[in-house]
């Protein structure tokens, strides 16, 4: 692999740039322009380093690896070099494997309370970015908290509403009331992210809904809330409720490779 499109790989990704491979990995005939292994880096701005051969079917590859980056999803390229249509004359197929880099996902949690240590625990053994966010200072500290990345101290919902969300950020809306936790909700349920939970009991889901609906935002955007969060796995203690969030956590993020064979029963 060339060294130098490394070091413009992890450049990107130490300034938290998104960006995508794409490497050719199979070609059937002499006439395709690079070979297996050639690569080139595509960030999300469309900047491109390297080169898998130029022409029409790079600049597709180079839409491809913004697709990838926007999806965060890899995929398997087939592009024909036969000389029909707008295809270069070069001569066989070339099959490019697009591959974006995914950054560690983030686990914003609101509220530092005895679910909220548990759970940081866990997110952190599945290499999550975690923040915490509460307004006493007395939980949210490094005594209580050594292993998190980030502790914000202050208004919940100010707080929240001043991180930058994306598709790989998940929150966690555990406060000290039900109030607070409104007020998270209300300032992330339009935003990108990947996941939005809240606790909640039954009569604290409708009232939280009733809200919602009551500032008229959309159905779409209301039915993306877990609420409550969690896997049903009858989880008493912070520490098995804890398990049932980070359950769905996982679950959310592989979506895809749910309902495998060998988890069917006969």
């Amino acid at each position: 692999m060339d060294y130098d499109l490394l070091i413009k790989a992890l450049s990107a990704a130490r300034k938290g740039k998104k960006y995508a491979f794409a490497t050719v990995v199979e070609t059937t005939q002499k006439g395709t322009p690079r070979k297996p292994g050639a690569k080139m880096v595509v960030l999300e701005d469309g900047t491109l380093f390297g080169t898998i051969g130029g022409g029409h079917n790079e600049k597709l590859a180079q839409k491809e690896c913004l697709k990838a980056i926007r999806c965060a999803k890899p995929s398997l390229i087939t592009y024909d070099l036969f000389g029909k249509g707008d295809q270069p004359v070069c001569g066989g197929q070339m099959k490019v494997f697009i591959e974006p880099f995914l950054s560690k996902k983030q686990l914003i949690i609101c509220g530092a309370g005895h679910i909220a240590l548990p759970l940081s625990v866990i997110a952190k053994i599945l290499n999550y970015k975690v923040t915490i966010v509460d307004d006493r200072k007395s939980f949210a500290n490094k005594k209580r908290f050594p292993h998190v990345d980030t502790i914000i101290i202050g208004n919940h919902a100010e707080k929240l509403a001043k991180i930058p969300i994306d598709q790989n950020t998940h929150i966690m809306i555990m406060t000290q009331s039900h109030e607070y936790d409104f007020d998270c909700v209300k300032a992330v349920v339009k935003s990108d992210a990947g996941y939005l939970g809240v606790i909640s009991s039954r009569p604290k889901r409708a009232k939280l809904f009733n809200q919602l609906k009551s500032m008229r935002i959309l159905a779409k955007l209301i039915k993306r809330i877990h609420i409550p969060a969690g896997i049903d796995i009858g989880g008493q203690t912070p520490e098995e409720i804890a398990v049932s969030i980070a359950a769905e956590l996982v679950a959310e993020n592989n979506r895809s490779s749910i309902g495998t064979e060998k988890f069917k029963k006969k």
